[in-house]
């Protein structure tokens, strides 16, 4: 694993299958947290739960805590 990436398991409800539609909410909650800048951070999702109740991503570490600031504000959708 490299050390210029974080790896975030996150729990996700309603479970969701579709990369884009996770990738999307995880924009838009950096929008709306932080501004539209911040939105077009880099993400991978890396793998998906057949379930759809976990999703592993790759980010930068700089801007992991960003992320993990926008999903405990962001309400689901």
């Amino acid at each position: 694993l490299s050390k210029n990436h974080s790896y975030i398991l996150l729990s996700i409800n309603p479970p969701c299958t579709d990369a884009l539609k996770l990738r999307k909410a995880m924009q838009d909650g950096l929008m709306e947290t932080f501004g539209i800048t911040a939105s077009g951070t880099y993400l991978d999702i890396l793998w998906i739960a057949e379930s759809g109740s976990e999703v592993v991503i790759r980010l930068s570490e700089k801007d992991a805590p960003k992320v993990m600031a926008a999903v405990v504000i962001t309400p689901a959708s």
